[in-house]
């Protein structure tokens, strides 16, 4: 059974989530950003504003991760936006992450938002398979080509 924390009620995920974090999609892009002082940024989460950190638990173990964010591009001005989605390499193509995306749906919806932004540069298919609308395609902060995607908020959404 998968279950879908709050990362802030499961304190000893913090270490190996934020480590994931860093090293697929933050040490690429800021490689003079330490580990210690992002690991200090990312323990700020809660579950009420921004940011807001999940965890996807299977047998005790932190299996994925999710968050929700006010913007994650900061060249355009869309919110929120699901970050930093990761699930570990022995627990992908089980449902984990479709878990954790629906979970992130349920608490924008419940916060009234009406749609929710990501970007990507690898996964843009698995998005599309998931329903997620195409954007656009644009550079991030540091160069990178991305592509956006929305995904509208409804009763009847669980993609």
């Amino acid at each position: 059974m998968i279950e879908i924390d709050y990362l802030c009620d499961h304190s000893n995920f913090a270490s190996v989530v934020t480590r994931w974090i860093y090293d697929v999609f933050i040490y690429e892009n800021m490689p003079d950003l330490l580990y210690e002082n992002f690991h200090s940024f990312f323990q700020n989460c809660g579950k009420v504003k921004f940011p807001i950190r999940l965890v996807a638990i299977s047998e005790g173990l932190c299996t994925g991760t999710v968050s929700i964010v006010d913007n994650d591009l900061s060249t355009r001005n869309y919110t929120p936006w699901l970050g930093g989605f990761y699930v570990d390499a022995p627990y992908r193509n089980i449902g984990i992450g479709q878990n954790l995306i629906n979970a992130v749906k349920r608490i924008v919806k419940d916060m009234g938002y009406k749609e929710i932004y990501l970007s990507t540069r690898t996964a843009s298919q698995y998005y599309r398979k998931l329903g997620w609308q195409f954007v656009e395609r644009c550079d991030d902060e540091f160069g990178n080509i991305v592509e956006v995607f929305r995904c509208e908020i409804n009763n009847n959404n669980r993609n």
